[in-house]
């Protein structure tokens, strides 16, 4: 009997050892918040936070890689993930259809180049008549071209033909070839470009363009943006993980060569020479002021009088801007 007892006492023993450490489990994975980078330009500024971490107290950061904007998206609607950047379009987009995501910064602004292999042109007026090869249908580059050539009174499709069959390092390979005469691609592919050929210029600065066009000096490319699960549960967290990627955002533009190295050691699709050349030109910010709500919607008023449905048929609302600072 006392040999009975002994191990029952022991089957109670290790089943609460088992209910304790499932407790225990369920405990650290509740306390983990993923986090999304997006490998390949967007993802570079955040090199130096993933390799020192933020602390953020009782709950700790994931971070995980994703391969497109629509795999954060996905992973965003599902709870997944509580944060990630994303092409300002599609978090207004997603905003518009009820998800609510807010902006909690600005932290890759213009860099869309415009390339050309005729070194006669020097003005998009020239352009009239030509054939375009487009990175990104229905995305930043697309939009901003066909906005800044209609402030030249040159219409897509009548005035000149954009192509959009390549993929972005196919453009950037092409037009280095001279397959192509004329190429709009954001970076690094532009500068890939130019590596791969040091004869091919960009007479063109559609920076410049828009900054004459508008009253601001640049336009914001993507997005950081939250879900409820951080900005409201976990506030904390997301102080943490502003001010680390704020800081990583900083050490990216002053040491280019060490971050081209620890982008290509954390596999996040660039090499660490392309990286080091393309981020001098690629415009990582951290800027979480109110001020650059009037910069996104210059941007998406622009996708809205081409393709309202682009950012879900109206601009966001005041909420996709609250976490903004004064």
């Amino acid at each position: 009997m006392k040999g009975i007892k002994s191990s029952k006492t022991l089957c109670c023993t290790a089943i609460m050892l088992l209910l304790a450490i499932s407790s225990a489990s369920a405990q650290a994975k509740a306390s983990s918040i993923i986090i999304s980078i997006l490998k390949g330009p967007s993802g570079i500024a955040a090199t130096w936070m993933l390799a020192a971490p933020p602390d953020t107290g009782n709950v700790k950061l994931e971070f995980l890689y994703a391969g497109s904007a629509d795999l954060v998206t996905a992973k965003l609607i599902s709870g997944e993930i509580a944060a990630g950047v994303l092409p300002v379009n599609v978090a207004a987009k997603l905003h518009a259809s009820g998800i609510p995501l807010k902006v909690v910064a600005v932290v890759g602004n213009g860099m869309v180049k415009f390339l050309s292999v005729d070194p006669s042109v020097s003005s998009l007026g020239q352009l009239k008549g030509s054939t375009i090869h487009i990175a990104g249908q229905r995305a930043t580059p697309d939009y901003l071209f066909r906005y800044l050539m209609a402030e030249e009174g040159l219409v897509s499709g009548k005035d000149y033909f954009p192509q959009y069959n390549l993929a972005f390092p196919e453009v950037a390979s092409q037009i280095a070839a001279k397959k192509i005469t004329h190429a709009v691609l954001p970076e690094p592919f532009a500068t890939q470009a130019l590596s791969l050929n040091p004869s091919l210029r960009s007479p063109i600065d559609l920076d410049a363009l828009w900054k004459g066009a508008t009253p601001f000096e640049t336009y914001p490319m993507s997005l950081l943006v939250s879900m409820p699960q951080l900005y409201e549960k976990n506030p904390q967290a997301l102080t943490a993980l502003t001010e680390a990627y704020a800081v990583s955002v900083g050490k990216t533009n002053a040491f280019p060569r060490e971050t081209g190295i620890l982008a290509e050691s954390f596999d996040l699709g660039m090499k660490a020479a392309i990286a080091q050349k393309a981020i001098p030109n690629s415009a990582y910010v951290f800027d979480r002021s109110a001020r650059s709500r009037s910069s996104i919607d210059a941007l998406l008023g622009i996708f809205i009088t081409f393709d309202p449905q682009s950012i879900g048929g109206r601009m966001p609302s005041d909420s996709f801007y609250s976490l903004l600072t004064p």
